[in-house]
């Protein structure tokens, strides 16, 4: 793995970021971490060549090609290291419900996951950010209610195990503003949020997208966890 060409991996903390950081975590994919805002000497150049719009999270590939939005390179990932360990195979009957929860993620619940964070990308009157912040928030209520009833009787999404879509899922989820753990009508997805923080993967992250720490440890051999398979 020492010399294996690593991916420049930009992100900022405690965002999108955190699905595709726990997938090259997990799939064993060396990387480099880049927080644009404290890099803004390549900021203004190979950043914006592979997110134009300044976004995160994105990838530049060893190869020299890069990647952007979450969800297509959650899929990427997953299709393409790792053996396949974390995606349903193209041929598997529940491929077309894997393709279908990848793109719920990124369709209808990050649109308004977005409109509760930044509600001044929408209007500059800060009562209209507000209401638009609460209206996100009830918005949410049911789509908490569909991915409940999916992953209800399992530990992950589908039951060969952990998918990308598991992953991709994780980071709302952590968010209190946006995943109301305290109703307590949410069970299986609590039960994952639970799986998901127990994983070596999670502990080594998350104290840099807490902002605990400024570096993240070298990649370790993952443990294999209860619920893998």
């Amino acid at each position: 793995m020492p010399d294996t060409p690593s991916v420049l991996f930009y992100a900022y903390p405690n965002t999108y970021s955190i699905g595709v950081h726990l997938l090259l975590e997990e799939c064993q994919v060396p990387y480099t971490v880049i927080n644009p805002k404290l890099n803004p000497a390549i900021t203004d150049s190979a950043f914006y060549l592979a997110s134009p719009h300044g976004r995160v999270p994105a990838l530049v590939l060893p190869n020299g090609s890069a990647m952007c939005e979450s969800g297509a390179i959650a899929l990427y990932l997953a299709d393409t290291f790792a053996g396949q360990r974390f995606t349903v195979a193209a041929d598997s009957v529940e491929r077309p419900g894997y393709l279908q929860w990848l793109f719920y993620l990124s369709s209808t619940l990050q649109p308004d996951v977005m409109m509760v964070f930044h509600p001044e990308h929408y209007t500059s009157d800060s009562k209209q950010q507000a209401e638009l912040r609460d209206a996100a928030t009830r918005r949410l209520l049911p789509v908490w209610d569909v991915l409940e009833k999916a992953c209800s009787g399992q530990l992950w999404m589908f039951r060969q195990g952990l998918t990308a879509v598991d992953f991709a899922l994780a980071t709302v989820l952590l968010w209190p503003e946006c995943f109301p753990p305290a109703l307590n009508r949410y069970p299986a997805l609590t039960a994952m949020l639970d799986a998901l923080s127990a994983r070596d993967s999670f502990k080594r992250i998350m104290p840099w997208h807490r902002g605990e720490v400024s570096e993240i440890p070298a990649l370790q051999t993952p443990q294999e966890h209860p619920g893998d398979v």
